[in-house]
């Protein structure tokens, strides 16, 4: 039987008072917490739950608190701005309504000027509204307003701009010869002979911007498609043309063109250059996978495949010795190159060279080059410069040119015409199966006093001038507008023609559109090339490419929050607006014009009858001019009611499309904001107590402990004799 001690029975004791203590702090701690834990080693389990429900929620805290609030502010400045252009374009709509309709007042006429300036400078306030100085419809560029609102940086900013349109923007418009003003005393007594007012109907493009600086380039297309008429294969495709017009104001001005057919079913293109006299400078088969085969000004062929050596790249025929060359590139394309005959002597013996591409599908590319080599020079009469395309399905380009111009063919497996080109003179002659299609494109440069001159010539010849200019393009760079001759008018139309208008702008009004904002461009304003930044707005298949902000509302949700300028109102609604503000501006001179003549005539500073009679032809004139100019702004007003319904759907849509993303916020607002209640919940049944539960527990401990301690008091006043 074992003895048990009063040591051991103290030591026994004195455990279970320090477990009692420790029970006593743990349920105190709790009591005064109201948690579970202090430390994660009170319990593990609690605490790998508690990490996780914190972590969730915290993730919630920041969709809820952040992100969607944040979102939310975004898209209500956004709205707003949004609500509010849609007021300008109502307004706007009404008063074109009005305009049209109506007989106008000189205070209406007044009053619809001074309402067209205020729409244009609140369109302008509302495209740059901000959210926390971040611009709301710039797209990835929040630190930049759309418009420009510094007058300085507006004059020095330089622009490269590339804009794309369609035969849409082909419309009449009607423009005035002999615009008449308030003769001058010292064209009443020199008796100046005044012109007749008169209308002219003309076709114009107009571009997004007016005060341009130069025109690079000019170019339409359009697809050719032979499907209707051919039997046996179809040959489909897009014909490009261009006119480069860098030297067009150079003296004397320059251009040159160039003819590009590319095919829809063989993604590569055939591109032919030629001079203003239709010579050609080059010629240029591009193979989009891979070799590039070019034809330069000196008549030298080179095969360019990127798969090769750079030794090995390029084969040029040039005509030195005779030699045979052949490579297989590591596409599979066989590359064959001959060439004979000495072209550095007077007399070559043989007179002919060949190149010859076959790719691994069998379509192929062949070049001969008969003497003289030098293309500047014309050929000889027996001599040509011909190129041959053919794809797999043995559709076919042939090109021959010869002295003084030449041909481009195209035709079907069965061997059938679908498409023949001619190139003379600088003008190009489009031929198909369906349709004939004749352009001779030129492109004019006229400053403002050389179009009032022109309007002149054809008010006074208008059939020699019509027949002068019909495939003519005059460009007015002061008013940006493009003046397309009849013929011109008519292909453009017929062919469904598409445009692209490379031309630069050097200074800006305050006011006016970043170009970044709607097009590709380049921003010059930089002395240093280096520092030039090019904008890509547009993919190569002519795609907006969409800058979307997207805000995380949710796990795994995003959300975009950003509309831009580009999706509400495009650059042709300020222009518009300024065309309208411009109207009104005429008929208020042309009615100011006819009111100081009257005056003139009544003032008594010009008595004599020869005086009279020249202020009363004046007079009269001017009153037809008044005439015209009050049938223009009815007929200007009409055409652009359209135009701002146009306006009007686009902001609605755009409108519509923040309310639908705001009703999804406001979704995603409810259920974080039933999972934050979820959560908080749950981390709150792991890690609280129950206060009341806590306090029972602490009395009983409590209780324990101050119990062990009286019982370890009677055990140490205890001896031997309490045993005896």
């Amino acid at each position: 039987m074992m003895r048990i001690t009063n040591g051991m029975m103290m030591n026994t004791t004195k455990l279970n008072i320090n477990n009692n203590k420790i029970s006593v702090d743990r349920l105190n701690t709790q009591m005064s917490t109201q948690k579970k834990i202090t430390k994660p080693s009170d319990n593990p389990l609690i605490a790998i739950k508690s990490l996780r429900l914190s972590s969730t929620l915290s993730q919630i805290n920041q969709y809820y608190g952040n992100n969607i609030k944040d979102a939310r502010s975004w898209m209500d400045v956004t709205e707003t701005a949004l609500t509010n252009m849609k007021d300008v374009f109502t307004d706007a709509y009404r008063l074109c309504v009005s305009g049209s309709t109506d007989t106008l007042t000189e205070e209406d006429r007044k009053t619809i000027l001074t309402q067209l300036k205020g729409y244009s400078n609140q369109l302008y306030a509302e495209a740059n509204a901000d959210y926390a100085e971040r611009t709301v419809f710039s797209g990835y560029k929040t630190n930049s307003t759309v418009s420009f609102t510094d007058g300085n940086e507006a004059a020095l900013a330089k622009y490269a701009i590339t804009e794309k349109l369609d035969f849409n923007k082909l419309e009449t418009y009607t423009y005035y010869a002999n615009k008449l003003d308030t003769p001058t005393i010292a064209e009443v007594n020199g008796k100046t002979p005044v012109g007749t007012p008169g209308e002219e109907i003309l076709k114009r493009i107009r571009l997004s911007y007016g005060k341009l600086s130069n025109l690079s380039s000019f170019a339409y297309n359009y697809a050719v498609d032979t499907s209707s008429s051919a039997s046996n294969a179809t040959t489909n495709g897009n014909v490009m043309i261009t006119t480069d017009t860098t030297n067009l104001t150079a003296t004397p001005p320059s251009t040159s063109q160039s003819f590009q057919w590319r095919t829809l079913q063989k993604d590569s293109a055939f591109t032919y250059q030629a001079d203003s006299t239709g010579k050609m400078t080059g010629a240029t088969f591009e193979e989009m996978n891979g070799y590039k085969m070019n034809i330069g000004s000196d008549g030298r062929l080179s095969v360019d495949d990127p798969a090769l050596t750079t030794s090995a790249r390029t084969t040029v025929l040039n005509g030195v010795t005779t030699r045979i060359t052949t490579y297989s590139d590591e596409k599979g394309n066989m590359v064959f190159t001959t060439q004979e005959a000495d072209y550095t002597t007077a007399n070559p013996s043989v007179n002919e060279v060949r190149g010859t591409i076959i790719d691994a599908q069998g379509n192929t590319v062949s070049f001969t080059r008969t003497p003289p080599l030098n293309l500047n020079q014309p050929p000889a009469a027996s001599g040509s410069d011909m190129i041959s395309i053919t794809d797999a399905q043995k559709n076919s380009i042939d090109t021959n040119v010869a002295a003084g111009g030449g041909t481009v063919t195209v035709k079907n497996a069965d061997g059938a015409t679908a498409l023949s080109a001619t190139v003379a003179g600088g003008a190009y002659s489009l031929t198909t199966n369906d349709k004939g299609l004749t352009t001779d494109l030129k492109v004019e440069a006229m400053t403002e006093q050389q179009y009032d001159a022109y309007l002149k010539n054809l008010a006074a010849n208008p059939d020699v001038v019509s027949a002068q200019y019909t495939n003519t393009i005059i460009y007015l760079p002061d008013s940006g507008e493009m003046i397309i001759g009849q013929n011109l008018a008519q292909n453009f139309t017929s062919e469904y023609a598409g445009f692209e208008v490379n031309y630069e702008k050097n200074g800006f009004s305050k006011g006016e559109t970043r170009p970044e904002m709607y097009f590709n461009c380049t921003n010059k304003s930089d002395a240093s090339p280096a520092n030039w930044i090019t904008y890509t707005n547009y993919d190569a298949d002519g795609n907006w490419i969409a800058q979307d902000i997207n805000y995380t509302i949710s796990a795994n949700q995003d959300m975009r929050i950003n509309t831009q300028i580009h999706d509400v109102a495009n650059a042709d609604c300020f222009r518009d607006l300024a065309e309208l503000t411009n109207v009104v501006q005429d008929a208020i001179d042309a009615h100011t014009t006819v009111a100081n003549i009257e005056a003139m005539m009544k003032s008594g500073d010009y008595p004599g009858q020869q005086e009279q009679n020249y202020l009363n032809d004046c007079l009269e004139k001017a009153k037809k001019q008044m005439a015209y100019f009050d049938d223009h702004l009815q007929k200007v007003f009409g055409s652009q009611i359209s135009h701002f319904e146009n306006y009007l759907g686009k902001v609605n849509l755009a409108i519509t499309d923040v309310g639908s993303r705001g009703d999804q916020l406001a979704l995603a607002e409810n259920r974080m904001s039933s999972q934050k209640t979820t959560f908080t919940e749950l981390k709150s049944n792991n890690e609280d107590e129950e206060l009341s539960d806590v306090t029972i527990d602490y009395t009983s401990a409590f209780t324990a402990f101050q119990a062990s301690l009286q019982a370890a008091g009677k055990i140490d006043d205890m001896s031997l004799l309490d045993y005896l």
